[in-house]
């Protein structure tokens, strides 16, 4: 679904490119100075409003600020708890969520999803669990249904998963589960679905019970920019056409399990840290998320379960992008993460994690 656009009056932007924070860990001082130098740079570049950056290295937060405005209409600092959007990042929880039933003995990544939801295609009996976080399902587009353009723009806004996945069900699926990779939304509606009813609780509440809540993750919530989050502005920021925008992304009633997360960098860092020395998954689920996927071809595609996979400086790293405004990445040999969120839609973050993550892999 295509976000609306709204402008922003005249405005001066960087009054300050100055870090609202400090280093966590002051034997990372040259580090963190070194960030600071490299995010003012990035930022400048890239004509960033805001950002915040977490780093997290052998179970220790070392460096965590925020740098720049956060809202830019009141003239809101950045910092590390500021609560921004992070998109697709969300589905590395989805993964999280799905393993979390499979270690409870709830699911296999191999039950069918016509075993758990009633009333699906019986053409839908060959998609698996797996196939639905891996993005090999099959499954067409709620909006690819001839009937979903004609409905009012209130409507289409507020579908509830149900009306989505009925939409879905009356469409051929675009070729055979496992057989092609394409990366879409409905699998991640048919899956938060999945997780409801053998959870027997909502997508939100079971991440929030099982993950949020022990983790002491309070300003991780679902919501698109229509719902009011604490110590979040109520949109982002893109540069479509030059001039500053408002970013409108919405996606329904639904806490959408693709997307629909919103977070701190200080969140994530404690995720991270609690990922690493396993207090959420065990070990050999971890590695079952960070598995390439295998086609039936045989060829293996550089995504696992809700986690891209990539090679960096010769060293396996995991995590997500999230609408082109923030990047999760986490080396697990090198127990390190980096978390980079911005609020302007196109910021790069994924080259601006990577080259915070040399500053920290080159360090001796």
């Amino acid at each position: 679904m295509v976000p609306a656009l709204r402008v922003l009056g005249p405005l001066v932007l960087f009054c300050s490119l100055a870090p609202n924070g400090f280093a966590a860990d002051s034997r990372s001082s040259s580090e963190s100075q070194r960030v600071d130098d490299y995010v003012g740079r990035q930022m400048a570049k890239h004509q960033i409003p805001g950002m915040s950056v977490a780093v997290v290295k052998n179970g220790k937060i070392i460096h965590s600020k925020g740098y720049g405005l956060l809202s830019v209409e009141f003239g809101i600092s950045a910092k590390d708890t500021s609560v921004f959007q992070i998109y697709s990042n969300t589905k590395i929880f989805a993964g999280v969520a799905t393993m979390k039933l499979v270690e409870d003995g709830l699911l296999t990544l191999d039950t069918p999803v016509t075993e758990v939801i009633a009333n699906l295609p019986p053409g839908w009996k060959a998609i698996r669990v797996r196939n639905l976080l891996t993005h090999t399902s099959g499954l067409p587009e709620t909006s690819d249904h001839p009937s979903f353009d004609k409905l009012p723009e209130e409507k289409r806004n507020n579908l509830s998963d149900e009306e989505g996945i009925k939409l879905v069900a009356k469409l051929p699926l675009k070729c055979p589960p496992g057989e092609k990779f394409s990366y879409h939304r409905s699998g991640y509606t048919l899956l938060g679905m999945i997780v409801a009813k053998q959870a027997g609780k909502s997508f939100a509440a079971y991440l929030d019970e099982r993950v949020f809540a022990p983790l002491g993750m309070t300003a991780t919530h679902f919501g698109d920019t229509e719902v009011v989050i604490k110590g979040r502005p109520s949109t982002a920021y893109n540069r479509q056409t030059g001039e500053l925008r408002n970013w409108i992304y919405l996606f329904g009633p639904t806490p959408n399990p693709g997307s629909g997360l919103n977070s701190s960098a200080l969140d994530l860092a404690s995720f991270f840290i609690a990922l690493d020395t396993g207090k959420v998954l065990k070990q050999q689920s971890l590695e079952a998320l960070w598995t390439p996927v295998k086609l039936n071809s045989g060829k293996e595609v550089d995504y696992g379960l809700g986690w891209s996979i990539d090679e960096h400086q010769k060293r396996k790293v995991v995590g997500h992008e999230g609408g082109g405004s923030a990047w999760v990445a986490h080396f697990p040999n090198e127990h390190l993460s980096v978390i980079v969120l911005c609020n302007l839609n196109g910021a790069r973050a994924d080259e601006i994690q990577y080259g915070i993550a040399d500053i920290y892999l080159a360090a001796k």
